[in-house]
């Protein structure tokens, strides 16, 4: 099982001060803490075994030296929804516009006119630019929580939300990863198996009224495109490619623990997960006939159910990678003021930033909003970036960044090649 320290937060009279842990598979600029108030008796001993991405202390009083964490406030609109008439002005990027369509829906959306998404500089995706000056503690983006993905979502799921509740009172390790990422592996899953609903993506009213209520934003999630859930991570490795790469390295270890815990989260899951979707493909086919207005759904023989299963084992896999390296973990704080749990957060747009050790952005959390701010001045055309974790070897070596991102801060060079040279990052 796949254990991280317990999170040690500072003593602080200041309730906004929070620590953020990003998922330790992917640890990009996805994971982040926040401190929210809530009443609650059971003392948590220990956080969740995978950990979000980035971790850093961050008091929203002040503008902040780290840049991975956010902490979480009382209600606030800091800023009324910008209307993006034409999100082709913020990405040329086809899915990423009807993300920020689908997010500028909200009357509480906030995107500067000033953020651009374009190819990262640092290769393997897109990030956030400045296509103009953006002075320190300007607020760049501000996204509803309401439109982010939370434990909420997952355990008042009416179809599923019993089974992650279960999960969540075993405090099995992993139990935070495994909410986030089994409940997105089951709305993916559900929308590739209808068309409609990846149709509807492109709408910004019918993925309003769409009952996979983040439809626009896992479409815009790289494990998606292409309807493949396989990713460039070692989840997706097979066996021999682990013995004969990583066998005898630093990241050894790290890996097995990494995959086990993914196996066990499916072995979990899936037969109660392929039932739901059989379920729902079921109803989704009754509605389209009576209504007419789809096609209905082929479904329900045991060739269909193997294909579904095996559909949902790879999402799951997928979304674990998703979780681990986009999530934040924020630290909710009780009315007793003295227990703290970790819980992740998926982010839309804003996770969309890359790594760096110095990063440019910071990020503020609020009941009701998380804000990304301009922690110095940007120039125009400048990348916006995040800091998942500091890159020391006591807090996160370069070999669990690798097992956990999927990349090393810095290194252009294939892992591959890096792993038959016995480099000394991995040896």
């Amino acid at each position: 099982m796949l254990i991280l320290p317990n999170v040690i937060v500072a003593s602080s009279t200041a309730t906004t001060a929070i620590a953020v842990v990003k998922p330790t598979l992917f640890a990009v600029a996805t994971h982040r803490h926040r401190r929210r108030r809530r009443s609650h008796t059971h003392h948590l001993a220990q956080t969740v075994a995978l950990a979000a991405k980035k971790k850093k202390t961050i008091v929203n009083t002040n503008l902040p030296s780290g840049g991975k964490g956010f902490g979480r406030n009382t209600a606030i609109i800091v800023h009324q929804a910008d209307e993006v008439d034409d999100a082709t002005s913020t990405t040329s990027s086809p899915i990423h516009a009807h993300l920020v369509q689908w997010l500028s829906s909200h009357p509480n959306t906030h995107i500067t006119s000033k953020f651009v998404i374009r190819p990262s500089t640092l290769g393997g995706g897109y990030g956030g630019f400045a296509n103009n000056f953006i002075p320190r503690g300007e607020l760049i983006l501000q996204i509803p929580r309401e439109l982010c993905v939370t434990y909420d979502d997952v355990l008042h799921d009416s179809t599923c939300g019993h089974v992650f509740q279960s999960i969540k009172n075993e405090r099995i390790p992993s139990w935070g990863m495994i909410l986030i990422a089994g409940w997105i592996a089951k709305e993916c899953v559900i929308a590739q198996r209808e068309p409609s609903l990846l149709a509807n993506h492109n709408n910004v009213d019918a993925s309003n009224n769409s009952r996979i209520k983040h439809n626009p934003y896992l479409q815009s999630l790289p494990w998606t495109q292409g309807g493949s859930f396989s990713q460039d991570h070692i989840l997706f490795w097979s066996q021999d490619e682990v013995e004969t790469l990583l066998g005898g390295s630093k990241a050894y270890a790290d890996a097995l623990l990494i995959r086990n815990t993914v196996d066990d989260a499916i072995k979990r899951l899936a037969d109660v997960m392929v039932s739901i979707i059989i379920h729902d493909s079921r109803m989704a086919e009754r509605s389209s006939q009576s209504d007419r207005r789809q096609l209905p759904a082929t479904m329900s023989n045991d060739e269909d159910e193997a294909d579904i299963r095996e559909r949902y084992s790879n999402a799951v896999k997928g979304a674990f990678v998703i979780s681990l390296s986009r999530s934040f973990a924020e630290e909710v704080e009780y009315d007793n003021g003295t227990t703290i749990e970790v819980e992740n957060v998926l982010l839309p747009l804003i996770d969309i930033l890359q790594h760096s050790n110095t990063p440019n952005t910071m990020l503020e959390s609020y009941d009701d909003c998380i804000l990304l701010r301009a922690r110095r001045d940007i120039e125009k055309g400048e990348e916006l970036f995040h800091q998942y974790q500091e890159e020391r070897e006591d807090v996160i070596p370069p070999h669990k960044f690798f097992t956990r991102y999927g990349f090393i801060p810095g290194v252009k060079e294939p892992i591959a090649e890096l792993l038959k040279s016995k480099s000394d990052l991995f040896f």
